[in-house]
């Protein structure tokens, strides 16, 4: 994708200022992930980000993704309906599962997406999938996480710790 955009402001830059071509390039959401956003992009397929767990919890086939290395590594995915937490007990999840894997607060994401179960969802370190409970990478299934992790998704903690 990126190979794409560059691709574009060359091609435009005889006939137009670079600054004026850039700006017409459209600026990913924060709400969306940037790599599955391209991705899609770049294949012509669909991707359908929510802004909020609320939103999420309403919409049929709707998931959560969290995200580290700006989306180079899937952490966990769980079908949003199975969330009994709230947005910010989520975030936290966000953050403590990042400092058992990339320990970068500022490459966290924490995703709502229409993904049936089944979904692939694309990402570095293998990507991740939507199954009908969570979904768990592998390397923090490893150190023993999952249990504690699932536990805080469905309201029986409130921290990983």
């Amino acid at each position: 994708m990126l190979r794409r955009v560059l691709l574009r402001l060359w091609r435009s830059a005889s006939v137009e200022p670079v600054e004026a071509t850039a700006a017409k390039l459209e600026v990913i959401p924060d709400h969306e992930s940037a790599v599955r956003r391209m991705v899609a992009d770049a294949h012509g397929g669909g991707y359908t980000a929510i802004e909020s767990l609320d939103e999420a919890k309403a919409t049929p086939d709707a998931a959560i993704v969290m995200e580290g290395d700006y989306g180079g590594s899937i952490y966990l995915t769980c079908p949003a309906h199975l969330v009994r937490c709230d947005e910010g007990t989520l975030r936290q999840l966000l953050h403590d599962l990042d400092e058992q894997d990339w320990n970068d607060p500022e490459g966290v994401g924490l995703r709502y997406e229409v993904a049936p179960v089944g979904s692939g969802i694309a990402g570095g370190t293998g990507g991740g999938v939507v199954t009908d409970h969570v979904w768990f990478h592998p390397d923090l299934e490893a150190q023993g996480l999952r249990e504690r992790a699932e536990a805080v998704i469905t309201g029986k903690r409130l921290t990983l710790d």
